[in-house]
């Protein structure tokens, strides 16, 4: 069973509710409607927790790996735990959960580091580069199994994934740097875990 994957899952969604619905600040004119589809007035855990380059050199280094947890609207948070979903459970069917979640965290944070202090970005969120990391990963063990079913994961599955992947290649520079970034860091936690493995 992918614990890592499944965990992650429930934890990134949980923290989409109450972030949405649960956390957020009183007033505002932004609709429920709205909040849901674009996560305008996002609440406080997003405040406390997402990306930001000047909070980071304040000393607030967790925001490096903790933007990974958070999402802003409902397409957002869907595509994304899809996506882990598919990469997490067909990298952790051949790595298990503890070199799966080193996967993950280190493309976080190797993407977390690249935005904050090269891009300097100013603020952001989304578990994308930790799923750019993973398939980096993916990728490292379909050629070292020479097949990209080497795990049980279903075909149409691969390509769901696989549509999502050069679909993020077209969000802007910004967008296109993280997954890059997450890509870069997949591939340097990745190839030492499944070479050594």
């Amino acid at each position: 069973m992918p614990v890592f994957t499944i965990s992650f899952c429930a934890v990134i969604v949980i923290i989409y509710i109450l972030d949405t619905l649960v956390l957020v600040p009183a007033g505002g004119s932004v609709t429920l409607k709205e909040k849901l589809l674009t996560g305008h007035n996002k609440g406080y855990i997003n405040r406390a927790l997402h990306l930001s380059a000047e909070k980071i050199k304040d000393g607030q280094v967790w925001r490096l790996v903790s933007s990974a947890l958070l999402h802003v609207g409902t397409p957002h948070i869907v595509f994304n735990t899809v996506a882990v979903f598919i990469a997490g459970c067909a990298v952790e069917s051949e790595l298990g959960a503890v070199k799966t979640l080193v996967c993950y965290v280190g493309s976080a944070l190797v993407s977390g580091l690249f935005m904050a202090f090269v891009y300097k970005l100013g603020e952001g969120e989304g578990s994308s580069p930790g799923i750019y990391g993973l398939t980096a990963v993916f990728l490292i063990l379909a050629v070292k199994n020479g097949t990209v079913l080497f795990s049980q994961t279903p075909l149409f599955a691969l390509i769901i994934l696989a549509v999502y992947i050069i679909s993020g290649f077209f969000g802007g520079k910004t967008v296109l740097c993280e997954h890059l970034s997450g890509f870069a860091g997949g591939l340097l936690f990745g190839l030492p875990i499944c070479l050594w493995m």
